[in-house]
């Protein structure tokens, strides 16, 4: 019976720590922009929503443009990219590569990143 308890303590502290840091290792030169302007509040539903809700957000903004052709900036990964991807040297850093937005949250809870076999990894638009 300890040993359950034990474990069972162990996944929980280990799930809060995983949810409970709000910094990033880099959020994005655009998002930390609008963070320290104060005007990334409008953009997304809560820190917290996000973290519980991504997956489906993702999937809902999926089925709204593939199946129903409803092509917003606000259904588009490529606005995500836009506004999350940094740049080192003058020129963009793939998202998805270690120390950057996408990877960080993942690695912290220990998902894939399968999106970017297809999707582009950096804006389209040069510097």
């Amino acid at each position: 019976m300890k040993r359950l308890l034990i474990v069972f303590l162990a996944l929980t502290v280990t799930s809060v720590f995983a949810y409970g840091v709000d910094k990033h290792i880099n959020l994005g030169d655009r998002a930390t922009e609008l963070k320290n302007e104060g005007k990334s509040r409008g953009i997304h539903p809560s820190l917290s929503e996000i973290r519980k809700m991504h997956p489906e957000f993702l999937l809902h903004k999926r089925d709204k443009t593939v199946h129903q052709g409803i092509r917003t900036r606000r259904n588009s990964l490529k606005e995500c990219v836009d506004c999350h991807s940094t740049t080192k040297n003058d020129e963009y850093v793939p998202i998805n590569t270690p120390e950057q937005f996408c990877s960080t949250c993942h690695q912290k809870v220990g998902t894939s990143l399968d999106c970017f076999s297809c999707h582009r990894t950096t804006p389209k638009e040069d510097l």
